[in-house]
């Protein structure tokens, strides 16, 4: 069955939609790699700012806010991060806990937890919870490639749940950065599963600049459950860009832009703008 056939199955995915897209796994290094670089760095980072996009075939405009406040240590670096985002349908927020282990000088991992409340399927943009889970191992001699290995698995309330597997890996050479990463996605009601991609580069040197871009690619299926169950099916890409700079020694900006283009669905464009402080 097309998506685009009727305006009412249009009307009744959306909310669908809406929550499968930010469960998918996003690139959780490289356009935000934990804040604990440089010898020199006071031991709190809070950021806040706002994002708004553009989303065609009767979407709207979609914008939100975050905060989040890191504490960055050698062994053990939590975050939390708040953030509310706005459709013509609704208002939603999302709570999560984050945070990165150093297990050895040759293993560490990252770990989280989300949490947002529903009020109603067509305003529903993040997952119900989310769970993640990835380990990563430097291997030697210089310790500089890194190969990785997650898990996810999100509750979307009475929309369905499923789960995310990950394998990736990051290569660091003097400013640069480098990341790549395979996802397979399995999605309930029907235990459906698709696949994705995407790879990653970043320059430059905590406490002056980053810059990077995402480009990622892949197919999202998932049953939609409704009086007549069927599946719903999207090829998709996207691309995002981001720029970090230092003003001061503590303090600086964060501007990215975003473009996505679901082949049968819909594209949108963005992007946000950041404030940080370190103290």
């Amino acid at each position: 069955m097309n998506f685009w056939k009727s305006v009412v199955v249009a009307a009744l995915v959306a909310g669908r939609l809406a929550a499968q897209e930010p469960s998918k796994a996003e690139p959780a290094a490289i356009a935000s790699l934990p804040p604990t670089q440089g010898s020199e760095e006071l031991p709190f980072r809070f950021e806040i700012g706002g994002y708004g996009s553009s989303v065609d075939h009767g979407f709207g405009s979609w914008n939100g806010a975050d905060a989040k406040l890191w504490f960055r240590n050698r062994y053990f670096t939590p975050a939390l991060i708040v953030e509310s985002q706005s459709r013509p349908t609704g208002t939603q927020q999302n709570y999560t806990f984050f945070s990165y282990l150093n297990w050895s000088k040759s293993f560490y991992t990252t770990q989280g937890f989300s949490y947002a409340p529903q009020r109603s399927d067509s305003s529903t943009y993040f997952p119900k919870r989310r769970y993640d889970m990835k380990g990563y191992w430097k291997l030697p001699p210089g310790r500089n490639l890194v190969l990785g290995a997650g898990y996810t698995r999100f509750d979307l309330g009475t929309g369905g749940h499923g789960q995310i597997f990950n394998l990736g890996a990051l290569y660091y050479h003097r400013k640069l950065v480098v990341e790549g990463n395979v996802f397979v996605n399995r999605s309930q009601p029907g235990n459906l599963y698709s696949t994705s991609g995407m790879l990653s580069a970043q320059y430059g040197h905590e406490g002056s600049y980053w810059w990077g871009v995402t480009a990622g690619g892949g197919r999202e299926l998932y049953k939609f459950v409704g009086q007549t169950p069927f599946d719903v099916q999207f090829s998709s890409y996207s691309v995002n860009a981001f720029y970090r700079k230092w003003f001061t020694r503590h303090t600086g900006m964060v501007i990215s832009l975003d473009y996505l283009d679901k082949l049968s669905g819909y594209r949108r464009v963005g992007g946000g703008f950041h404030l940080f402080f370190e103290f």
